[in-house]
């Protein structure tokens, strides 16, 4: 248990203060690899904010996220540079806090935390971004979605495809907007999901590097969920196929972000059904993921038959992971 600060040494307190100047810098370096390595910077971000609360404690990350944010600003200009730091920074410092805190289900709380308020500053970002900015992120990424659709078809114009293709990707041009606009809500909570569980990731390995061993999780490809969370997943889709004739909007939204969430989480369980045949099977790594690779140079039809697969693994325990294998093992 970290003793209060009036308890703490002058020597304590300068190590303190020398380490929270460190991390700000450090935090300042990793925002700016956010610029040109994107998602894979942003999944190193919170690691400083991380390590410097499960240390020093809420007061020092919180200042030294101030100061990173001070630091960004004639990069940025002002606020801009804080409110960037600001969008990475309160997972960083709550995933600490709870490994900091200790106690049973670390892992999965910290992962589940971060993610909620990863969601919540997402929101905010969003809206601060067109109130006091007037930007549109998710407009602009619309923007080159749909600028990327029209070059292929430029593409499949010039070197003599079928009328047929080129009509669907003009199609496709015109929907897209619409379409991406309504999966926002399941985009930004996987997004955010996927970014929660590599911070805690990222942040527990290099704390072992440091002689501080933190939980984690069970071995992926025995991951599986609860039949009951299945069945959560799928009821948004229930729901808007049966309020669609009385509200079309809505019953269009939760059909959409329900089939996205049910699509991708059951392709997932799928792929790791799959992973785990192969490894019963002594296939060499390389060989299972080229076999990944080949399910998704399929494309639809590679990730609907994964979908039904983790279906099919989520009500009848193809990988032997669930609550009664150890039994049916017993009992053979």
């Amino acid at each position: 248990m970290p003793r209060p600060p009036e308890a703490l040494t002058l020597r304590e307190r300068t190590a303190g203060m020398t380490e929270g100047a460190l991390l700000a810098a450090l935090t300042a370096l990793v925002a700016l690899l956010v610029v040109f390595f994107g998602q894979l910077g942003l999944m190193a971000a919170p690691l400083p904010l991380f390590v410097l609360t499960y240390r020093r404690g809420v007061r020092a990350a919180l200042l030294s996220a101030v100061v990173a944010g001070l630091v960004l600003s004639p990069f940025f200009g002002f606020p801009q540079g804080i409110l960037f730091v600001a969008a990475f920074a309160p997972m960083g410092i709550v995933q600490g806090l709870v490994a900091r805190q200790g106690g049973p289900a670390v892992a999965g709380k910290a992962v589940a935390l971060g993610g909620g308020v990863g969601v919540g500053v997402t929101i905010l970002s969003l809206l601060a971004s067109r109130l006091l900015f007037g930007l549109d992120p998710f407009q602009t990424l619309i923007d080159a979605q749909v600028k990327g659709v029209e070059a292929a078809q430029d593409l499949l114009r010039r070197v003599g495809a079928p009328p047929q293709q080129v009509e669907q990707m003009e199609r496709l041009a015109e929907q897209l907007p619409t379409f991406l606009r309504m999966v926002l809500p399941a985009a930004v909570l996987l997004g955010v999901l996927v970014w929660s569980y590599g911070s805690y990731t990222l942040a527990r390995h290099t704390l072992r590097r440091l002689g501080v061993f933190l939980p984690g999780f069970a071995p992926i490809l025995t991951w599986r969920l609860p039949p009951a969370v299945g069945v959560l997943l799928v009821l948004p889709v229930l729901v808007g196929a049966a309020i669609q004739p009385y509200a079309p909007g809505v019953g269009a939204v939760l059909v959409a972000n329900g089939f996205m969430l049910s699509l991708f989480v059951f392709a997932f369980l799928g792929i790791l059904t799959v992973l785990r045949y192969l490894e019963t099977r002594e296939v060499p790594r390389a060989g299972r993921v080229l076999a990944v690779v080949a399910l998704f140079l399929l494309g639809d039809p590679g990730i609907f038959a994964m979908a039904i697969l983790g279906l099919v693994d989520l009500w009848f325990d193809l990988r032997r992971v669930g609550p009664r294998a150890p039994r049916e093992e017993e009992e053979a």
